[in-house]
Parts: structure tokens; C-alpha cells; sequence
């Protein structure tokens, strides 16, 4: 008598479950019987966590540049959540991530854990980066280049012959550091963003970006409220 051991993995936003399962070979088991078998038990659970309500959506949030519902809301979502994972001897000024990275709008509705891996499937985590005064200009530059991508904590005024730049209500200041939360994936200079390859320091905070939003859409829907997101003047182009 032959046994097979074999192993299942389901990655969901509680982490990852791992079960081990013994199924006996004989001759009433093809190969197709054998994977149905096998998958089968775990695929109804796997569905069912899929479709768990997070939160209610009262507008559709979509994706786009110079600024988005949806850009500012996720930006919103990552600054806050990474200032509260760091000590306070290292708070984050400002997040910046691309549009790029969020792969569909949300609808009005139901917003499920599935729908949040449809928007973010990729499995990026959260890095937090110290810029030098030369690193925060270069990316200031980069965005006045670009037209804009998603951030949270900035007011930038692009003109034809430079920008404005608040940061926290305050003016720039270009003699100062400033840390940056972003993804590991722009960290190491995606979508171009090469003025994240040398920080002054980098944080690996180990936090999935798909996890902080999962976390922070059930916050909200467990307080009763929907999700909400404008477009405030962040961004402007002249």
C-alpha cells in the first residue's frame, strides 16, 4: 500500500495556512480524481474567504494621474499605517507609490478580500527610505517629469519653470532629510524612480502592501462607515 503526503497552501489576508493530508494510492484513482481530491476540500474555503465583506463602497474609486480617489486613498492608507509601525524617533513625512501598482478601480459596493487582491496581486511590502536633500529633488523632478503619481502627505504645485512644495503644511526644506514610505518594488528603483536606490537608510518593515489595505478596509467596516476619498488639490499642474 502506497501513501502520498501532499501539502496545501492558501495565502489569505490572516497569512498563509499550511495542511498536510495523507491520500492512499490504488488503482481507483486517476490522475484527475487524484488532484480533484486533493483540491477539492480546500476550494470552497479558499472562495469563501475570497468573498468576505471588508467594507462598503459608496462611489466607485478609480485610478489615474495627476491625482485619483483610489491613488489617494491606498497613499493615505500606507503613510498612516507605516507612521504607526515605526518607533517615534523615525516618523514618516510622506508616501509615494505608482499608479502603475494598482491594477483595477474599486466599485460601489461590496468590497471583498478578493477584489483587494485584484487591485494589488503583486506581493510588495512596505519599505520606508530616508532621502537626502539631492534624492528629495530628484524626486520632485521625477514627478514634474511624469505628471504625477499617488502620494499622501505633500502639497506639490507643478509650474512650467519648477514647483512648490509643502510637506506636512511646511514649506520644503532643502537642507533636511525626509523619509519616504514606499514599495519595496519602487525602493529599488521601479517605474524609473532610480532617486530611491541610494537612501541615507532603509527600513524593510516586512508589512505587505495588500495586507495594510485588507487591515485598514476592515477597520473601517467594522466601525460601520464606507470607504471615502476626494480629490483635495494635492496635486495641481499649471
Amino acid at each position: 500500500m502506497r501513501w502520498l503526503w501532499f501539502a496545501i497552501f492558501l495565502s489569505a489576508c490572516s497569512g498563509s495556512i499550511t495542511e498536510y493530508k495523507a491520500v492512499e494510492m490504488n488503482d481507483s484513482i486517476s490522475d484527475d480524481g487524484l488532484s480533484e481530491s486533493m483540491i477539492a476540500p480546500y476550494r470552497d474555503s479558499l472562495e469563501l474567504t475570497m468573498n468576505s465583506v471588508l467594507v462598503q463602497n459608496q462611489v466607485t474609486l478609480t485610478r489615474g494621474i495627476p491625482e485619483s480617489t483610489l491613488g489617494n486613498l491606498i497613499a493615505d492608507l500606507l503613510l498612516e499605517r507605516a507612521q504607526t509601525e515605526l518607533p517615534d524617533s523615525i516618523l514618516p513625512d510622506l508616501c509615494l507609490i505608482n499608479i502603475g501598482g494598482l491594477r483595477v478601480d474599486l466599485p460601489e459596493g461590496d468590497i471583498t478580500i478578493g477584489k483587494v487582491f485584484e487591485l494589488m496581486p503583486f506581493e510588495n511590502e512596505l519599505d520606508v527610505l530616508e532621502l537626502s536633500p539631492e534624492r528629495m529633488k530628484e524626486m520632485l523632478t521625477y514627478l514634474k517629469e511624469v505628471g504625477g503619481q499617488p502620494f499622501s502627505g505633500m502639497n506639490l504645485t507643478i509650474k512650467p519653470n519648477g514647483y512648490d512644495c509643502e510637506i506636512n503644511g511646511e514649506p520644503l526644506d532643502e537642507n533636511r532629510t525626509y523619509y519616504i514610505v514606499t514599495s519595496d518594488y519602487l525602493a529599488d528603483g521601479g517605474d524609473k524612480m532610480y532617486f530611491f536606490k541610494e537612501p541615507l537608510t532603509r527600513i524593510k518593515t516586512g508589512i505587505k502592501l495588500r495586507d495594510a489595505i485588507i487591515n485598514h478596509f476592515r477597520i473601517v467596516g467594522l466601525a460601520g462607515k464606507p470607504l471615502t476619498s476626494s480629490i483635495d488639490g494635492r496635486l495641481t499642474i499649471e
